[in-house]
């Protein structure tokens, strides 16, 4: 009991989400979708049949402020906090039967939300979008 409640609480702390992946083909097809998990940046995604799973990078950057002024009499003061709000990464994910999956995309951590392109190794292109 006590390691599933250290568990819950480090999620909480450090974040569990799971976000859904939709792939869209560049082509006529199906869509594929699929799942990635923050805790163990594990990413499975089911395509044409085939069951991909892998994990995936994600590095954050850019940024936006907040920031306050209080100004009273002859004195200001001001303070700002900067917290990193997209950034970049990728998904490398493999098939049992040795078929490869490689996805970069760009996401938002404030929306946690993004866009990017996946590829299989047979050079068909998927769209991609991810939620939460």
């Amino acid at each position: 009991m006590k390691k599933s409640g250290a568990a819950l609480i480090f999620c909480l702390l450090a974040g569990c989400a799971t976000y859904d992946l939709d792939l869209m083909p560049r082509g006529a097809g199906p869509m594929a979708h699929g799942t990635a998990k923050q805790f163990d940046k594990s990413v499975t995604i089911n395509l044409e049949g085939e069951t991909y799973t892998g994990r995936y990078a994600f590095v954050q950057g850019g940024s936006f402020t907040f920031g306050n002024a209080f100004a009273g009499g002859q004195t200001a003061t001001g303070s700002a906090y900067s917290v990193s709000a997209s950034g970049n990464g990728n998904i490398l994910a493999h098939a049992a039967d040795g078929h490869n999956l490689r996805c970069i995309f760009t996401a938002s951590g404030w929306t946690q939300s993004g866009t990017g392109i996946c590829l299989t190794d047979n050079n068909q292109q998927y769209d991609l979008q991810i939620s939460r």
